[in-house]
């Protein structure tokens, strides 16, 4: 299972890189039509928009891997060991909790706005959104890997 979730976030990592260039190169490409060229592309800051949108959301599910959220330890770090254990189950709840909710009512919204087309670059909003329930998923195997992680460890790093 460890090798999976391994090249599930490797594949993860380099689809956000992919992600990033395709960013970065449609903001240049569009400096240089409105600022050098003087004929500004239409579809340039629409795809920036979305590479961005899908970038923040792969970008959590990938950084759930990396246990790279941000994470209130001032505080917990005040309670015994077995108290911290419960809240990090409680916490762990909540957040699959949420996670669950994003892809089932993002895979709704996918549904509903398939229909429903961007303006310039004519793609189904379902598309742009399909993001949302996608990371959800990540988000929960990623967690759920962590959480574990922690399990077989004895919740030492809690």
């Amino acid at each position: 299972m460890d090798k999976f979730i391994g090249y599930m976030n490797l594949t993860l990592k380099h689809l956000l890189n992919v992600i990033m260039a395709v960013l970065t190169l449609s903001v240049f490409a569009q400096v240089i039509f409105r600022f050098v060229i003087k004929q500004p592309l239409s579809w340039t800051e629409e795809l920036a928009v979305y590479c961005l949108v899908w970038l923040t959301f792969l970008g959590a599910a990938y950084a759930m891997s990396l246990k790279a959220h941000i994470g209130v330890e001032f505080f917990t770090d005040l309670f015994p060991l077995k108290l911290r254990q419960v809240l990090f189950v409680v916490a762990t709840v909540a957040s699959i909790s949420f996670y669950l909710i994003m892809v089932i009512q993002g895979y709704d919204l996918v549904r509903q706005s398939l229909t429903q087309l961007t303006p310039v670059l004519r793609l189904p909003m379902g598309y742009v959104y399909s993001v949302i329930p996608i990371s959800g998923l990540f988000l929960i195997i990623n967690l759920v890997h962590l959480f574990v992680k922690e399990i077989k460890t004895g919740g030492k790093t809690v």
